[in-house]
């Protein structure tokens, strides 16, 4: 039975102070700050917002959560930045779409929303905060101040993570057959009978060079 999925009310716009904060904290672990990290600390507040979760959730809370960021941007170290959710702990995940979009997640109800910034945001960004010298800084102060709904869509979703996905899982460790190295977090390939890593099994990232051949 499907759990019922009530919204809260929200206000358009959190607590600047809290925006604030948390923006220079993802610009310290960033490296510098750009609109995209104001847009993905925003997209933190609203996605655990209305999942009922303050932003950053204490402890034991942040235990509950999973966020998965849909770009390799800066918006991803915002969200993570933000919530306190990590890789480390596997509970940010990326899957790359090259959009700029995060998905939230109850683990306990199996409640989701997904938070995507509309394109629309940069030509609404001017009105918010006029006068200003570059739209590098009119987008910085803008999205800051405006409502949500000019900033996001939201959409209830559901999301079907592996066992071996929720944060805190420990599939067994599985030496591949092939190589011998050991291989965590259930990522062992079944291949031709065999359990193998993904390397031996063809499926890796990255092409072997020969011992003697320097990379270019």
């Amino acid at each position: 039975m499907q759990t019922a999925f009530f919204l809260p009310q929200l206000p358009p716009v959190p607590e600047q102070a809290m925006v604030d904060q948390l923006v220079e904290a993802s610009a310290r672990a960033h490296g510098h700050l750009c609109p995209g990290q104001v847009i993905g600390v925003r997209m933190a507040i609203l996605g655990l917002g209305l999942l009922g979760y303050a932003c950053p959730p204490g402890y034991p809370d942040i235990k509950n959560l999973v966020g998965i960021v849909e770009v390799e941007r800066c918006l991803a170290d915002a969200v993570g930045t933000a919530t306190g959710l990590s890789f480390g702990r596997g509970s940010l995940k990326l899957i790359n779409l090259g959009l700029l979009a995060a998905t939230f997640i109850d683990l306990p109800s199996g409640r989701a929303v997904r938070v995507l910034s509309r394109d629309q945001a940069r030509d609404l960004a001017a009105l918010r905060a006029p006068g200003l010298a570059t739209p590098h800084a009119t987008q910085l102060a803008a999205y800051r101040i405006m409502p949500d709904h000019e900033l996001f869509s939201v959409q209830r979703v559901a999301v079907a993570l592996k066992a071996e996905e929720i944060p805190g899982s420990r599939p067994p460790k599985v030496a591949c057959q092939r190589c011998g190295v050991l291989v965590r977090s259930g990522q062992v390939r079944h291949q031709d009978g065999q359990d193998l890593c993904a390397p031996c099994a063809g499926q890796a990232y990255f092409t072997t060079l020969d011992t003697d051949e320097e990379p270019t």
